[in-house]
């Protein structure tokens, strides 16, 4: 599944980044690596941006939407 349609408040694992060069590079700048935990904290009202917290780090970044429909993710194994 993607970032916008996992629940919220779950601990994820980033699987993959797809789409192209540029996104991935700004992804990896804001912390975002495959294999990482985040966390989707919430979304803006009317479909807007939303905001993740990645765990390792503690920092909270908020995407948009069509950035974070190409971050693959699946629901974190172990302690929450």
């Amino acid at each position: 599944m993607n970032l916008t349609q996992a629940p919220q408040g779950v601990r994820l694992k980033i699987v993959d980044i797809s789409g192209g060069e540029q996104v991935c590079r700004r992804l990896l700048s804001l912390g975002f690596h495959a294999g990482d935990e985040i966390e989707r904290v919430s979304q803006g009202i009317l479909r807007g941006p939303l905001l993740v917290k990645i765990v390792r780090s503690g920092c909270s970044v908020a995407i948009g939407r069509g950035i974070a429909a190409k971050i693959l993710v699946e629901v974190a194994d172990g302690p929450q």
